[in-house]
């Protein structure tokens, strides 16, 4: 609004605007660099699983609020993070590294922690459902297991392999062993997760806070991109209901070379998805 001054000089301008309580939608994104390199703002990890995921939320009433990086090592205090609300959603497309660096048998890749306090609050709700998580073991805890088919010990701890190549072109995460069952996989097959709350409750000194968690991720790249990029497609349910879902997603075929775009994906030619766990939060 602008009205012209008593003098005849020039109109003042109002710059206020109306606060807005539309719900905001903020990306949760861990370093993309190497252990030697100083990592800088834009070297983000799964910005376009993110983007297949996120892409039905504005039609569903949220804004985009912005980029959090989770820089190594940086022990930032809440404080230093914008002030969420309640009906706000942050979203982490990447594997957590809930335990990269306490693993017996380091994995040939891991994902620095931050250790600062919010993913202190976000991996207090994924220890809920993972005891452990590294790029090469998931162990699910007996939470979970709750909520899996009559087979689950089979689906309590898995191995997988860390690299592609000529051997498995399927993909480089797929399974390579059923720890608890000692079984081998009779498909080439890797295995996803959804994890959806609407709040995260306080751990040690830090508060809780209102806002909701969405972490949706595979066990590499490639399977993270392929998993968020099918939820968007058949289970956008999934972006507002409070769930804990696993699926196994089986490759029928080796993952095209050099692909222009994901839509290979959703072809059930290449990928088939089971889900083995869909269970409602409240």
């Amino acid at each position: 609004m602008s009205r012209r001054k008593s003098d005849g000089t020039a109109p003042v301008v109002s710059q206020s605007a109306p606060a807005t309580c539309q719900p905001r939608y903020f990306r949760i994104t861990y370093s993309n660099t190497g252990p030697e390199d100083e990592p800088k703002l834009f070297q983000g990890r799964d910005g376009l699983a993110f983007n297949e995921l996120t892409a039905p939320l504005p039609a569903l009433g949220y804004e985009f609020g912005t980029t959090i990086h989770f820089y190594p090592d940086d022990e930032r205090r809440l404080a230093d993070f914008p002030a969420f609300r309640a009906e706000d959603l942050l979203i982490l497309t990447t594997r957590p590294p809930l335990t990269d660096r306490e693993s017996a048998i380091p994995p040939r890749k891991i994902i620095r922690n931050s250790r600062n306090d919010l993913e202190k609050l976000i991996f207090k709700q994924l220890f809920g459902w993972f005891c452990y998580c590294t790029r090469k073991h998931v162990k699910l805890t007996a939470h979970a297991l709750k909520h899996l088919p009559p087979d689950a010990a089979k689906w309590e701890s898995l191995e997988f392999f860390e690299h592609s190549g000529g051997s498995h072109p399927y993909g480089e995460a797929h399974i390579l062993k059923h720890v608890t069952t000692a079984q081998r996989p009779k498909v080439q097959s890797t295995v996803a997760f959804l994890v959806r709350v609407n709040g995260l409750s306080g751990v040690y000194d830090t508060p809780a806070i209102p806002c909701g968690l969405l972490a949706s991720f595979g066990m590499d790249g490639y399977s993270t991109l392929i998993w968020n990029h099918l939820v968007r497609l058949r289970y956008p349910q999934w972006l507002v209901t409070p769930s804990f879902v696993m699926a196994e997603l089986i490759f029928k075929k080796p993952i095209p070379r050099r692909p222009i775009t994901i839509d290979f994906a959703s072809d059930p030619a290449y990928i088939e998805v089971r889900i083995l766990a869909e269970a409602r939060l409240t």
